[in-house]
Formats: C-alpha cells, structure tokens, sequence
C-alpha cells in the first residue's frame, strides 16, 4: 500500500525538472519597445542675418496670400503684382518663410509653397505630338536653363510635371520632373527678344505657333505678350514658317494669319494703389517687428510713414510692398531715432 501511494503521487505531482510552457498573453508578453523616430533639431534661422548677405541662390514666387508670422493675420498681395526674386529661408509642411528684399526694405514672411515657380535647371527641347524633325531646323520648342514655369500637374508614376512658361510666347507642356528645380543662381533676367536679322512679321497676341502648316496642326506656343517674331519664309497667303527667341524660350513653327487665337494667360497690369505720405525719416537699418520679433530692416535712410505706437518707446512704421502697405513694429526713444535690430 506505502508503495501504490508513492507511486500515485509521483504520477499526480508537476515535474520540478520540466514545468509546462505556459501559453503567452498580452498582459505577459514580452515586447520590445517600438523606436521612435528621432526629431533633428535646427537651429533658429537668424532672419536678420541672412537678409543682411549677398543673394546668392533664389527662388520665385507670384506673389498673392501670405503671413509675416506663421497663424497670424494674412497679408493680400496686390492684384497682378509681378514674380518676386526671394530666398527660402525656412519650410514647415506646405508652407515656406521667404526673404523679400525690396529696394527700400528686407523682411521675412510665410506663403504657401504652391506659389513658389518652378525654375528650369538646363536648357530642354519639348516633346510634343507632331514633332519629328531634329536637327536646326526642326519645328521645335526649347526652354532655357533659368526660365521660370509655374506647375500644373504631376504623373509621379512616369516622373512627369505639366509646366506652363508665360512670357512674350506662351508655353505648356510636360516635361521630366527632373528638369526642374526651386531654387537658381540669383540674378538671372530674360535679356529679351534676341534679334537675327531677318524680316520680322508682326502679329496679335493669341497667335498660334504650330509644328506643322497646317489647322490643326500641334500647337508648340502662343503669342502672349510679345508682338513680333522672325519670318524665316511665307509659304502662302496664309502661312509662314517663323521663328523666335529670347534668353527663356525659343520657338521655331509655323503661324497663319487666318487661324483663330488661342488662349493665352496674360497677367494684369499691377492695380494702382495710392501711395503712402511719409512723415519721417526713417533712420538706416531701422528694425521691423512683428510681435517683438525682427523679421526685417529698413535699406538706407528713408522717408516712411511713422506712427507712434500705444505704449512709449513703440512706433508703427508703414511701408509700401508687392502685398500693398503692410504696417511694422519699430522701437526708439522718438521718431527719428527709431532703433537698428540689434541695438
């Protein structure tokens, strides 16, 4: 009998060698901790600083709604205000903080990224249906290295952005997103239509330049602002074979006379606004404020509109901008001695 229950409680006891594995749960199971990703610091851009050096790399933008501090009061550009030369300075999501540099004032504010021009960064024929031909006397259309063309659409999966290039010709087409950049050497110009000493043939805007003499023919550009191109031969009464370039574009089609006009995109002449009456001023490198922070400074001595502010020592200094007269913070113990930032 001793034997039986020593053995029935050898059977029944756990093993103290194996313990069953006991089934996870997700109170006991163990996890590794998931990495969060790491956040790289930047340091504060020092606005003040960058405005005060040499442009060296540019963007462009069309001006229109902006913001001198990220969530404040917005600032409406003036209608028909032309492409702005800035500097990026800073990028948050879909906005962008630009340095504006005017010839009486520098400051910083924030606009949405779309209003930013895309900039060709190397000269690019255009691929369009009907043109064959290569060579230096295909019918083609190239757009120079600098040239500024605003973005219509993209095709990520084909790698492709529809630009439209609006100057003296009209261009729009798709191009390799890999064309365009936003930012270029600073200074660049159009230097304007290049002359090639053949008869020239003036005609409308909304003139059609196609890549074959014919109605119907692929459109390469219209005429747009510009009113003279190169006639290089006239076939008919109707068409001529004609030809033209400046230092953003050049163009080589055919033009009728009796075709209708296309579309063009003109932009408006700049609204008239009635200037500001200065009363003061202002002296050199007066700092600009918003909310005691300095986003600008005065360029040379100027006479500007300067308005005592509602506490001693404060100022309103106005001036007049692509975003109509915007109103600053300025500082100084009177209105002639109005403080320089840092000072």
């Amino acid at each position: 009998m001793r034997v039986f229950l020593i053995a029935l409680y050898a059977c029944g006891a756990p093993s103290t060698s194996a313990p069953p594995a006991a089934h996870p749960t997700p109170a006991t199971t163990a996890t590794t901790p998931a990495t969060k990703p790491r956040v790289e610091a930047r340091a504060p851009v020092d606005v003040i600083a960058v405005l005060r050096e040499p442009l060296k790399e540019s963007s462009w933008i069309s001006p229109g709604p902006a913001q001198l501090v990220l969530g404040g009061s917005p600032v409406q550009a003036i209608d028909g205000a032309p492409h702005l030369e800035v500097e990026v300075l800073e990028e948050q999501g879909n906005d962008v903080r630009v340095g504006v540099r005017l010839d009486h004032a520098r400051f910083a504010l924030w606009m949405s990224r779309g209003r930013m021009l895309a900039i060709i960064a190397r000269d690019h024929r255009v691929s369009m249906p009907g043109m064959h031909a290569f060579g230096a006397d295909a019918m083609q259309v190239v757009l120079r290295a600098g040239a500024q063309v605003q973005r219509l659409a993209t095709k990520d999966k084909d790698k492709q952005t529809r630009v439209r290039y609006v100057g003296a010709v009209e261009v729009e087409a798709w191009l390799p997103s890999d064309v365009l950049v936003d930012r270029w050497p600073s200074g660049h110009t159009n230097r304007g239509r290049v002359p090639s000493g053949r008869k020239t043939l003036m005609l409308r805007p909304g003139a059609v330049i196609r890549a074959e003499a014919k109605w119907g023919g692929a459109q390469l550009a219209v005429l747009n602002q510009g009113y003279f191109v190169d006639e290089i031969q006239r076939l008919d009464d109707a068409w001529s074979e004609v030809g033209y370039e400046d230092g953003d574009v050049f163009v080589h089609g055919f033009v009728s006379k009796r075709d209708p006009p296309g579309r063009t995109h003109r932009k408006k002449p700049p609204e008239h606004t009635t200037p500001l009456t200065p009363n003061v001023k202002a002296p050199e490198g007066t700092c600009l404020y918003i909310n005691d922070e300095p986003i600008g400074f005065i360029v040379g001595a100027r006479s500007l509109l300067v308005e005592p502010g509602a506490r001693a020592g404060a100022f309103t200094l106005t001036i007049d901008t692509p975003w109509g007269p915007i109103g600053f913070d300025a500082k100084g113990a009177i209105e002639t001695e109005l403080a320089a930032c840092g000072g």
